[in-house]
């Protein structure tokens, strides 16, 4: 006795064989080329944004702080204002700078200037120099040693070797100032 189908069901015998055929390699070469030239496009456009135009007072805030040799975050701290504030100034997220902002910066660039222009004389050689500076100060050659004293790791210290980097001025200030002081409390210790 046949079966009777059901309205809407599809007889699944009544269907036609489908036989899957690999793509040649042409084919697939073709696919890949055009999904490589789309990603490319894509992210041709996401790079190739225009440059942000800088109001007079954002550009101004920018150079006292390059001027300065600050980082960014320690920038921030000193005009009392937060890190996501003073981005949204000096990447042009916003229309101006309030003028108590301006006030402080150009405040901060007259009380500081002379002492960033020493500091930049005082840093303005191979960082292998400094290092060495350091490690004579300290009466030590080992780079764990010294990367422990000041706070960094040892690959830094490597790198620094090598001259591959540098820390801003601002950290190279701090920095100093460590390896100062420890010279400091060891003298005081001998003395004792």
């Amino acid at each position: 006795m046949p079966r009777l189908k059901k309205k809407g069901a599809s007889n699944l015998d009544t269907l036609p064989n489908v036989v899957m055929v690999e793509p040649s390699n042409a084919e697939l070469v073709s696919v890949k080329k055009h999904a490589r030239t789309t990603r490319n496009a894509k992210n041709k456009r996401r790079t190739q944004k225009d440059p942000i135009e800088l109001s007079p007072d954002q550009q101004e805030l920018v150079n006292i702080k390059n001027s300065l040799g600050l980082r960014h975050q320690d920038y921030a701290i000193l005009l009392g204002i937060g890190l996501p504030r003073l981005s949204s100034y000096t990447y042009g997220r916003t229309a101006s700078v309030p003028a108590d902002v301006m006030k402080t910066a150009r405040q901060l660039l007259a009380e500081n200037a002379e002492a960033t222009r020493l500091l930049k004389e005082k840093f303005n050689r191979p960082m292998s120099e400094i290092l060495q500076e350091w490690e004579n100060k300290l009466g030590t050659t080992s780079d764990a040693e010294l990367a422990g004293l000041i706070g960094v790791v040892t690959m830094t210290i490597n790198r620094w070797r090598k001259n591959e980097t540098k820390p801003d001025l601002s950290a190279l200030n701090r920095y100093d100032r460590i390896v100062n002081l420890v010279v400091n409390n060891i003298k005081q210790l001998v003395l004792r």
